[in-house]
C-alpha cells in the first residue's frame, strides 16, 4: 500500500506540472497511475505468514504412484484456497515428506516433521507407516489424518490421530457378509503375503467364521524370491484341485505378487470367483495387464469380474464427485482413485479445523496452534457441522473415524463398476422396524450395526438430438433412449422427470408399462425406452451473447429412499469415455457442443410426515435419480451479427458531431439526442430476445457504453458553445481534440 501511496504523491507532482503545459500529458499520467492501481489490487502480493501443511507419503518406492497422487490431490485444494485468499489473508503451504510405505523410514523421519512449522499432518498412506509415527506426534501434540490407514489401532491406541475412512474391521465384516449373503459362497480360501498379508488374513477370517462361513484354505506366497514363483504356482495347483475353494481372498499388499497370482489362476482356466484386499482395489491395478496379449484380445479377461471394495465409485457419485474427477483429470491427465480422492476431502477437514482455530502463526505459538487444530478438528463430529467433500458430508465419530459405507466394486474392461448390490448405513433407525425389515431380508445385521441392501440399477440416458432451445421460455425440447439394466427392483414406477413435460396433451413424458424392448440376461432385467419431451432449465444470462449454458435432464424416484435403490451411470452401455465428440448430434448454427455429463442426483426431505414419534428425530430422507448435463457455447457472431452493426454505425454519429464546422455547432446535440433514442430502440428489440432477468446481461454493457458515449458527446457539445460564445477557440479546438481521441 506505502508502494501505491508514493505512486500517488509523484503522478500528483506530474500532473501538476503537465497540466500547465498539456492536458493530454496530464491525461496520460493520470490512465497510468488507474492502471498501476487496478493491477496491485487485482493481484495483491501476499506478505503474510503461510500457514503449513505437512503430508508425508510413499513419494518413492513401490507405492509411489498412490504417493504422487496424494500430492496432487492435496496440492489442488490448497491452491483452490489460495486462490481465494487463504486463510484470513494467510496462504496455505504443503509440505511434502516421504516415508517410502516403509515403518522404519516413517519412524526415523516423524522428528522431522515435528520440528516442521506444520500445524496439522495428512498421511501415511498405510497402517504400518502411521502406527510407527504415531507416539512422537503424539508427543508433539501434531493432529494427524489418514485417509486411507484402515486398521483400527490407528485411532483408538493414538488420540492425536483421525481417520477419514472406514475402518478394516467394518471392511472384513463387509466383504464377509457380502460373500455369504449376496454371493451365497459359505466357503473361502484365503491367499497371504508378508507380515500384512498375515495380519490382515487373520481379521478376514475371523469376521467371514463369524459370519457362518468356513474358511477352506490359508495359502501363503513365499517371501524368498528364489522361491516366490514355485509357491504361486503350487497354490493354484491346490486351487484347482478343490472342488470347492469358495471365494479366494487375496490377503496381499504388493502388485506384483498379486499379479503374478492372477495370471497364473486365469491361464490355469480357474475363473473362481475373488476379491481383493483393500491396497488392491485401484484401478491401476487393472491396468498392470496391457501388455499380456490375453488382455490386448479381449480388454478385462484377466480381471474382469473381480470384486473389490472403495469409499467412492464414480459411477454411484454425486455431482461434487464428478466435478473433482473431472479437475483431476484436465490437470494430471488421469482419473484420481480413492486414495486421490480420500486425501483431497483430509485436506477440506484440516482447512476447514485450521479455520475454526485460533492460530498465532507464530515459532513460539506452534505447539498451543496445533492445540488449537486438534480441538477444532474434534468438533466436527456430526452432520449438521460437517463439510462437505466429493463423497458428501465429513466429518468424524466417537472413535475419530468415518461412519462413511464400504463400496462394493467389481472390474469390468479394467474399469470400476459397482457391484448389483451394494449395504448402505441406516441414518434414520427411528423411522425403521428393524425386526420386520430383518425378517424381509432388507437389512443386513453387521455386528452391532444393520445396514439396508441397497440394489443398483444401472441407467442410461442418450439423447439423440435437441430440437430447439429456448431461453425465453426457459426450456429446450429433446429426444432420448432411456435404459436401465438391473437385478431385483428398479422402482420403475415410481420414475419421473421434474420439469419434463410431453408434448402430447394429458399424455405422461415416461410411461414404465411401454418399453421399446424388454428382455432378462443371466439374471439381469433389461428396459429400453424412448422419450420425447420439453424440459424446463435454469438459463444464466449473465455473459450473453457470450453465454454457455448446462441443459440438464434429470430422472428422479419420488417414493424409494436411495439408501434401498441407487441408479448409477452405466459407463459401458453409454460407452465413456465417448470416443466421438457428439458435436454434429447437439451443435448447431447457434450453439457448439462442450461435452456432457453423468451424475447422481439426490432429492432430499426432513419432513416428519405429522409424526409425533419423528418430531426428536433425524428426519432426513434421500430418494435417488441422475443426471445428464450437456454444455453448449453460444456461437456470438449469431446474435453480434444483427445487433452489433446498426449499433457501430449509430455510434459514429456523436463521433461525426465533433467534426462538424463552426457554423452548425448548435445542431451536435440534437444529432446525437436522435441517436440516443435510435439506440434505446436497438436495446428494447435486444431486450425481446431475451426473458425477464433481474440483472445486467453482457450485451447491455455495450449499449450503456454508447449511451455514455452520447451524452459525453452532448456535453461536449455543451461546453463547446459556452467557450465559443466566450470567444475561447484554442481551448474549444482542444477540447474537441480531446474528445476525438476519447
Amino acid at each position: 500500500m506505502q508502494q501505491v501511496l508514493a505512486l500517488f504523491s509523484n503522478g500528483i507532482d506530474q500532473i501538476r506540472q503537465l497540466s500547465r503545459r498539456s492536458h493530454y500529458g496530464a491525461i496520460l499520467i493520470i490512465t497510468l497511475l488507474c492502471l498501476i492501481t487496478a493491477n496491485f489490487l487485482l493481484h495483491p502480493h501476499q506478505t503474510a505468514t503461510p500457514i503449513s501443511i505437512a503430508l508425508v507419503a510413499p513419494l518413492t518406492g513401490e507405492e509411489a504412484i498412490a504417493g504422487k497422487e496424494m500430492v496432487d490431490s492435496v496440492q489442488m485444494y490448497l491452491d483452490t484456497v489460495n486462490q481465494k485468499g487463504g486463510i484470513n489473508g494467510h496462504p496455505l503451504k504443503l509440505l511434502k515428506f516421504d516415508d517410502r510405505a516403509d515403518e522404519s523410514t516413517a519412524r526415523q523421519g516423524a522428528p522431522v516433521i515435528v520440528n516442521s512449522p506444520a500445524v496439522v499432518l495428512l498421511g501415511h498412506r498405510s497402517t504400518a507407516p502411521s502406527e510407527a509415527a504415531a507416539p512422537i506426534y503424539a508427543a508433539a501434540h501434531l493432529p494427524a489424518i489418514t485417509g486411507t490407514a484402515n486398521t483400527d489401532s490407528v485411532t483408538l491406541k493414538n488420540p492425536y490421530y483421525f481417520r477419514n475412512t472406514y475402518t478394516r474391521s467394518t471392511l472384513n465384516t463387509v466383504l464377509a457378509v457380502y460373500a455369504k449373503l449376496v454371493l451365497n459362497l459359505n466357503t473361502a480360501s484365503v491367499i497371504q503375503y508378508e507380515k500384512y498379508g498375515k495380519k490382515l488374513a487373520q481379521e478376514f477370517e475371523a469376521a467371514f467364521t463369524k459370519s457362518g462361513g468356513t474358511i477352506r484354505r490359508n495359502l501363503a506366497i513365499a517371501t524368498d524370491p528364489k522361491q516366490k514363483e514355485q509357491s504361486i504356482q503350487a497354490i493354484v495347483n491346490e486351487l484347482a484341485a478343490d472342488p470347492n475353494p469358495g471365494i479366494v481372498y487375496f490377503s496381499l499388499r504388493g502388485e506384483k505378487e498379486a499379479e503374478n497370482l492372477l495370471v497364473a489362476m486365469r491361464r490355469r482356466g480357474l475363473k473362481l470367483p475373488i476379491m481383493l484386499g483393500q491396497a488392491l482395489s485401484r484401478e491401476d491395478f487393472a491396468k498392470r495387464f496391457e501388455h499380456y496379449p490375453e488382455e490386448q484380445a479381449q480388454p478385462g479377461w484377466f480381471t474382469d469380474g473381480i470384486y473389490a471394495t472403495s469409499p467412492l465409485l464414480f459411477d454411484s457419485a454425486g455431482v461434487d464427485a464428478q466435478e473433482f474427477a473431472d479437475t483431476y483429470q484436465k490437470q494430471f491427465g488421469k482419473a484420481p482413485s480413492y486414495v486421490g480422492t480420500k486425501y483431497y476431502e483430509a485436506a477440506i477437514l484440516a482447512v476447514e479445523a485450521i479455520r475454526k482455530a485460533n492460530l498465532q502463526g507464530t515459532a513460539e505459538s506452534r505447539e498451543r496452534d496445533r492445540q488449537q487444530v486438534y480441538a477444532a478438528l474434534k468438533t466436527i463430529n456430526n452432520r449438521n457441522v460437517a463439510p462437505r467433500g466429493p463423497t458428501g458430508l465429513l466429518y468424524f465419530n466417537a472413535t475419530r473415524d468415518s461412519d462413511q459405507p464400504v463400496r462394493m466394486a467389481q472390474f469390468q474392461e479394467r474399469t470400476f463398476v459397482s457391484a448389483p448390490q451394494q449395504f448402505e448405513t441406516i441414518f434414520n433407525p427411528e423411522r425403521v422396524n428393524v425386526p420386520r425389515e430383518l425378517k424381509a431380508g432388507t437389512i443386513v445385521q453387521i455386528g452391532d450395526v444393520s445396514f439396508w441392501r441397497q440394489n443398483v440399477v444401472y441407467t442410461g440416458i442418450d439423447i439423440n438430438k435437441l430440437n430447439r432451445i429456448d431461453q425465453q421460455s426457459s426450456s429446450f425440447t429433446a429426444d432420448l433412449y432411456l435404459w436401465f439394466r438391473y437385478v431385483g427392483d428398479a422402482g420403475l414406477a415410481d420414475l419421473e422427470f421434474p420439469g419434463g413435460i410431453n408434448p402430447l396433451p394429458k399424455q405422461p413424458l415416461f410411461d414404465p408399462s411401454k418399453p421399446l424392448r424388454a428382455f432378462q440376461i443371466n439374471g439381469v432385467n433389461y428396459r429400453l425406452y424412448q422419450v420425447q419431451g420439453e424440459f424446463k432449465n435454469s438459463f444464466d444470462l449473465h455473459n450473453y451473447p457470450f453465454d454457455q449454458q448446462k441443459l440438464v435432464i434429470r430422472l428422479q424416484n419420488s417414493r424409494t429412499p436411495s439408501d434401498r435403490l441407487i441408479y448409477v451411470i452405466d459407463t459401458f452401455g453409454l460407452q465413456l469415455p465417448r470416443k466421438t465428440t457428439d458435436a454434429d448430434r447437439y451443435s448447431s448454427s447457434v450453439w457448439q457442443y462442450k461435452g456432457i455429463r453423468y451424475a447422481k442426483e439426490t432429492v432430499r426431505t426432513t419432513s416428519t410426515e405429522g409424526d409425533p414419534h419423528l418430531f426428536d428425530a433425524s428426519n432426513r430422507v434421500d430418494y435417488p435419480g441422475l443426471s445428464a448435463t450437456i454444455t453448449v457455447q453460444r456461437q456470438p457472431l449469431a446474435v453480434l451479427a444483427k445487433t452489433a452493426p446498426p449499433l457501430f454505425l449509430l455510434a459514429l454519429v456523436p463521433l461525426m458531431t465533433l467534426f462538424f464546422s463552426e457554423k452548425i455547432v448548435k445542431e451536435r446535440a440534437s444529432v446525437t439526442i436522435a441517436a440516443l433514442i435510435a439506440g434505446t430502440v436497438l436495446l428494447a428489440s435486444a431486450y425481446r430476445q431475451l426473458p425477464d432477468v433481474g440483472y445486467t446481461v453482457r450485451i447491455e454493457y455495450l449499449y450503456y457504453a454508447f449511451f455514455g458515449l452520447s451524452l459525453f458527446s452532448i456535453w461536449i457539445a455543451i461546453v463547446g458553445d459556452h467557450l465559443s460564445l466566450k470567444g475561447h477557440k484554442v481551448m474549444t479546438k482542444r477540447l474537441d481534440g480531446f474528445a476525438r481521441v476519447l
